[in-house]
């Protein structure tokens, strides 16, 4: 007979915890602010609230996180106090199961391909802190960390910009395009850590199918229907565009196309190992042709509600469904 778990997923109404929640049903979402999710907690976060709320927990699974790249303050509050108010809170004998990320390897890895072994180089605030909460959370004698590479999937629709940038010819391969990409998918990463709930023990690296730049944008293009990119721009000059688009957008309130950390993902190079993951927990990412093909049919369906939403508010009346 199975005994029941007390499962907590911190950071649950974002885009992997919802995926989270979808493969571990019965977990309770912890919140900051309502998100109309069953059974969620809203909270501040806090230590007395952390520990009153988590009291009886056997398994949390931490996703609350700063994604800021540029602040060390935000970066710290975020990934750092955050994580030492939780693993202060949880009960001694409760698992952490930890959302890190590839970026404490830097962007420049040590050895190719990278595994949990790899030296660890992070060079932003974000990769700073996320390897600092790693040790927070290795401290606790029961835990899992995981190590994610850049997440795409249902929700991700900044990915839409650069589909949208290929079909209509504007996008530029970044330097000579032959660097490796480790995007992974937010479902196969979720059901990596329902598995984590009850197998595995230490770091762990998940990533999908490392393609090069130039082989995404192919696949892109051939599910778009068009030619893809052939102009290429230097890395440098990339990266300098994004920082000049980031200083506009915060000048006038807007949101940029591309800031430079996105710049950095498209332009590394970097190839991972994850047959630990892969033998552990289960971990097998799907192929990255069937991923941007989701995409490129998630960008489709997204359009034609803008459409209609844009139809409707001008009252434009619609054509009858074919039957």
């Amino acid at each position: 007979m199975m005994v029941k778990k007390n499962i907590y997923v911190t950071g649950a109404s974002g885009r992997l915890g919802r995926e989270v929640l979808k493969a571990i049903p019965e977990a309770i979402p912890i919140v900051r602010q309502a998100s109309g999710l069953e059974n969620e907690i809203v909270t501040d976060y806090s230590f007395h609230d952390l520990e009153r709320m988590l009291r009886n927990a056997d398994v949390i699974i931490h996703l609350a996180a700063s994604r800021d790249f540029l602040d060390m303050n935000k970066a710290r509050e975020g990934n750092v106090i955050l994580t030492q108010r939780l693993a202060t809170a949880v009960p001694p004998t409760a698992r952490i199961i930890f959302a890190s990320s590839i970026s404490v390897y830097g962007k420049h890895l040590a050895a190719m391909p990278a595994d949990e072994a790899t030296a660890t180089r992070p060079d932003t605030p974000y990769a700073k802190t996320k390897l600092q909460a790693e040790r927070i959370v290795s401290s606790k004698p029961d835990h899992v960390i995981l190590r994610i590479g850049p997440l795409y999937g249902p929700g991700f629709d900044e990915y839409f910009e650069v589909l949208r940038m290929i079909k209509d010819g504007t996008m530029r391969v970044i330097g000579s395009g032959n660097n490796h990409i480790p995007f992974v998918h937010a479902e196969d990463v979720a059901r990596a850590i329902q598995a984590a709930v009850s197998e595995g023990r230490g770091i762990y690296v998940l990533v999908g199918e490392c393609l090069t730049q130039s082989e995404v944008y192919a696949i892109a293009a051939k599910e778009l229907g068009v030619e893809p990119p052939r102009k290429h721009v230097p890395t440098l000059l990339a990266a300098l565009m994004a920082q000049l688009s980031l200083i506009r957008s915060s000048l006038t309130k807007s949101k940029p196309k591309f800031i430079p950390e996105d710049i950095s993902v498209l332009s590394s190079d970097r190839r991972f190992d994850c047959s630990r993951a892969q033998k552990e927990l289960g971990f097998s990412p799907r192929p990255l042709a069937d991923g941007i093909k989701e995409m490129v049919a998630l960008m489709g369906e997204q359009g034609t509600k803008d459409r209609l939403t844009q139809m409707k508010a001008l009252g434009t009346p619609q054509a009858p469904a074919q039957q």
